[in-house]
């Protein structure tokens, strides 16, 4: 799983940064349970339903590259959004 998100990293997002229509991606790891999600986002549909233009030909090529497979596609509209702060600190009690 790591190593798939590494190459994701390095090779998947910075094509997906020149297609059109893409706007962002986030990767949720479950170390326990070698699991992964992502989700991506898109100004229109077409833009996340092209094959090509979405990456998803790419993006299934590296799942095979670490031996793991996609078990599904799903689309949704954003109708809330809040900007992450990951590095933010929490407040000490």
């Amino acid at each position: 799983m790591v190593e798939g998100v590494r190459i994701y990293r390095e090779q998947v997002v910075p094509w997906l940064r020149d297609s059109t229509g893409f706007r962002g991606v986030i990767i949720l790891v479950d170390h326990e349970n070698d699991r992964g999600l992502g989700l991506s986002f898109w100004t229109t549909m077409e833009a996340a339903t092209d094959a090509y233009g979405s990456g998803a030909t790419l993006r299934d090529e590296v799942a095979a590259s670490v031996d793991t497979t996609m078990t599904g596609e799903e689309f949704y509209d954003v109708v809330l959004a809040e900007a992450l702060d990951l590095d933010r600190k929490e407040p000490e009690p």
